[in-house]
């Protein structure tokens, strides 16, 4: 028996934690140290005093070359009774997690142990940080050990680490050596200097253990002091340890006794001289330490032949085929055919369970071993390797890379549905790597191949990943047109999941087109894939709900709906996404003056890479440009360069918005025009309702004509016809106090006093200095009056008037005429009186009437009784 010295305080903070535990108060422990530092022998004394109170359940991480989905917590699932995790069959985190939560709770009060961590596949990690969200609820002690100075080997384990920070309930202990004093109680026996054998150790309680053991000599390496156990062993022992450590840190009995048979005898050795332990039905190493060392120590043949052996007892062995553990026993074993056989099946596996990291890994493997791969075999891997590297490699040229090759394939085979697959595969690739052209371009071409064929289920997909990439990046009105074919390929599918994605990105479609029902559409969209438990689709539909919401300026929206969205979003670890909203979240602050809280939103969008970032920047550098702050154009002019130069979307009209302003804060005339004649030349500015607005406002307040996209927000066209003071008050409708004070340059004295005091009270110095040398130059010029269409209209009647005009003429309420011409009510009622004081008429019956004998209706509106 080894005593456990200088570790009270520690075992004093777990014993805590299980009293809580017994308690019905959950709890999460991190025990962190170096190898060999004690963890795994402070939580046997933590279970030798406390196992009476509570029960105690294992799953241990291993360092197999690709690790196994899930398997620490599989392995407590089944300790506790509850079965086979994968058993359940779905991909879906929170499911997967309500099952293991569900299966600790019926055991509590539980400890659940989940050891070496760093050595955790992702989709274990992910579903650790769900899980410590629920230990306070289900009355269990989570104890994580690992090893700290292996951390940053795990980017994911990193990342875990840092979201429990500040996280409630979760006590941290960092082992550390022990002393000079401890040292010198462990070494009295042996009679070895005590501080030579600090200074050999570092105070490594294993190391000191295992030098003490080993009597007369300091062994010369953490090797030396590992095997020195290892060696006192007898030559049968030995073959069991050494199969024990190919087998893994912990493994049943039965699988050991059918790679080495007859081994009952040698393994009760081995437990006798502290190389292997028992823990609960299992056994075990009493330190990863030994088993790595000894691993290492077998010859190449004889470790080879043993992984042979590991592989015939796993596929022997009742229950459950492991493909992972096979694929690794099998490479390790120079078993090529069969190595790629199972590292094929594994992917599958890895897939499904929604653990795209080994499935690309897997995929990898199976396709570096398999030189008698059949085509369609090769194919499906190429595939699976592209859809799993989008998510997971760092270089997004991975996937596009897998699904060329995919392609490559099946045009070889002459089979179109193969093809179009790969096509959607590839268009995918390229939209991530934020490749649009050729994106759009693979998509294009996959709908193509699929004319001549009858495969539903396979033109509903990649019509839906077409509308996706014209909604996103080239032409709303384009994806709007083509859903509701696509729409009627994936009902007659039976694909919900197509379906609702066609749905997210109508939505998104008309968001871009200024319609008001896109917030319903998307509304919609996101309740139905929460219903039916569509992960990506739920985080599209709130990604783009949130977007939308800030674009069309639906503060009220963005400001309900961006909590449920971050709780959502971190519930699926959807760290991208997360970043994203924020962004949205700034714009929408940002539209409501409300700067200094703009600018942290802003600023947390852009602390990892996406897509959003450059619009995330800008709305830095616009704040900085309106407050006349230095580095401004410079942030701008990072912004700008940060997005691709190819196809124009929404974003190039976004940062142009933003460029001009500056531009004109500044007085650059010259900067101003160059961004504003390059939108006027771009496609894409009609396109995009709010920004093709925004930058026709632009060019008109420097004298250019610049066409308005139909949807324009309402205070843009308002300012174009000239109508300055209902401008204001639309601005001010939609929680816009900037806009609304620009608004007032041309007009009154009380406008532009105004004006100034709301730029004043924003803090917008720049803006101010340059209404006022924008309201000097109007004032040696005559001011601009009514647009040209104005002018020509008989009555003098703006367009959106003779649009009321037109309504009125059917009997229409101002409700009605609201939504029928998709603006407030509040605006329609300054646009009535207005039209009657043009026509000089008294009621709106009168004005009717004027207006159809002077022929002023579109048609020959008949008066009907209000609706």
């Amino acid at each position: 028996m080894v005593r456990l010295l200088e570790r009270e305080d520690e075992l004093g903070v777990l014993a805590d934690a299980v009293q809580d535990a017994a308690a019905g108060l959950g709890s999460i422990v991190l025990v962190a140290g170096e190898a060999g530092i004690g963890k795994s022998s402070l939580l046997r004394e933590l279970r030798g005093r406390t196992g009476e109170l509570v029960t105690f359940l294992i799953g241990a991480c291993e360092p197999l070359s690709v690790p196994v989905p899930l398997a620490p917590l599989r392995e407590l699932v089944e300790a506790a009774g509850g079965g086979d995790l994968v058993d359940l069959g779905s991909d879906d985190r929170l499911v997967l997690v309500r099952r293991v939560a569900s299966v600790l709770a019926m055991r509590a009060p539980v400890v659940a142990v989940i050891e070496d961590v760093h050595w955790a596949d992702p989709l274990s990690l992910d579903l650790m940080r769900l899980l410590v969200r629920r230990a306070p609820e289900i009355g269990a002690a989570i104890i994580a050990t690992f090893r700290d100075d292996e951390v940053a080997a795990n980017a994911e384990l990193g990342l875990l680490l840092g979201d429990l920070t500040n996280a409630p309930g979760v006590r941290r202990i960092r082992l550390r050596p022990l002393s000079d004093g401890a040292v010198r109680v462990l070494a009295a026996p042996s009679g070895l200097d005590a501080g030579e054998l600090l200074r050999a150790t570092g105070g490594n309680p294993f190391l000191v253990v295992e030098a003490v053991a080993a009597g007369e000599r300091l062994p010369a390496s953490v090797r030396d002091a590992a095997l020195a156990r290892a060696g006192r062993l007898s030559r049968s022992a030995r073959e069991v340890a050494d199969a024990a450590a190919v087998l893994g840190q912990r493994f049943d009995y039965a699988l050991l006794d059918a790679v080495v048979p007859g081994s009952a005898s040698a393994v009760e050795e081995a437990l006798a001289r502290g190389v292997l332990v028992a823990q609960g039905t299992r056994l075990g190493f009493r330190h990863e330490l030994i088993r790595e060392a000894i691993e290492a120590s077998i010859s190449p043949p004889r470790l080879a032949e043993l992984h042979t052996r590991a592989v015939f007892a796993l596929v022997n062995q009742p229950g459950a085929v492991d493909n992972a553990r096979l694929a690794h026993h099998a490479e390790l074993a120079g078993l090529r055919k069969d190595a790629c056989a199972y590292a094929t099946l594994a992917s599958v596996e890895a897939e499904r369970l929604g653990a795209p990291l080994e499935a690309r890994l897997q995929a990898e493997r199976a396709l570096r071993l398999g030189e008698d791969l059949s085509d369609p075999a090769r194919y499906e891997l190429f595939l699976r390797y592209s859809r799993a590297a989008n998510f997971t490699s760092t270089r997004y040229e991975d996937a596009v890379w897998g699904a060329e090759q995919a392609l490559g394939v099946a045009e070889h085979l002459g089979d179109p549905l193969g093809q179009a697959r790969a096509l959607g595969a590839l268009a995918w690739a390229l939209w991530s790597f934020d490749r649009m052209v050729e994106a759009k371009e693979a998509a294009t071409r996959a709908i193509a191949v699929l004319e001549a064929t009858s495969e539903l289920t396979a033109q509903a997909r990649v019509q839906s990943t077409y509308i996706r990439i014209e909604a996103s990046a080239f032409d709303p009105g384009a994806a709007i047109a083509a859903a509701p074919i696509a729409r009627e390929l994936a009902l007659a599918a039976g694909l919900e999941d197509v379906r609702i994605d066609i749905d997210i990105s109508v939505g998104l479609a008309r968001g871009h087109s200024g319609q008001a029902t896109a917030i319903s559409i998307l509304t919609d969209a996101l309740r139905e894939a929460q219903g039916a438990g569509l992960a990506i689709q739920v985080i599209r539909g709130y990604v783009n709900l949130l977007f939308v919401g800030a674009t069309l300026r639906q503060h009220e929206l963005v400001g309900s709906d961006i909590g449920e969205a971050r709780a959502l979003l971190e519930e699926f670890d959807a760290r991208i996404p997360r970043y994203v909203i924020e962004g949205f979240l700034a714009r929408s602050l940002l539209d409501r003056g409300r700067w200094e809280e703009a600018l942290p939103a802003a600023a947390y969008s852009v602390r990892t890479w996406h897509a959003e970032v450059p619009l995330a920047r800008a709305m830095e550098g616009l704040i900085a440009a309106r407050r006349g702050e230095p580095d401004a154009e410079r942030t701008l002019g990072k912004s700008w360069a940060e997005i691709p130069k190819g196809a124009e979307d929404s974003r190039h009209g976004t940062l142009r918005c933003a460029i001009v302003e500056a531009a004109w804060l500044r007085g650059d005339r010259r900067a101003a025009l160059e961004h504003l004649e390059a939108a006027a030349a771009s496609p894409s500015t009609v396109r995009y309702a709010r920004w093709g607005g925004e930058l026709a406002l632009w060019a008109a307040r420097h004298g250019l004509e610049l066409e308005a996209p139909a949807g324009a927000p309402e205070p843009v066209k308002l300012e174009l016809e000239g109508d300055w003071r209902g401008a204001i008050r639309a601005w001010r409708e939609l929680e816009a106090p900037y806009e609304s004070a620009l608004a007032a340059l041309p007009g009154d004295h009380a406008a532009a006093a105004q004006a100034l005091a709301a730029l004043h009270k924003l803090g917008a110095s720049a803006a101010i200095r340059a209404f006022a040398r924008e309201r000097a130059a109007r004032g040696a010029r005559a001011m601009r009056g009514p647009r040209a269409s104005t002018l020509a209209d008989p009555a003098g009647l703006t367009r959106r008037e003779r649009e009321v005009l037109d309504q009125l003429a059917t009997g229409a309420t101002n409700p009605a005429i609201a939504a029928a011409l998709h603006v407030s009510e509040r605006t329609v009622a300054h646009h009535v009186p207005a039209i009657l004081a043009k026509l000089g008429a008294a009621t709106r019956l009168a004005a009717i009437e004027q207006a159809r004998n002077r022929g002023l209706l579109s048609q020959d509106g008949t008066v009907s009784e209000p609706r």
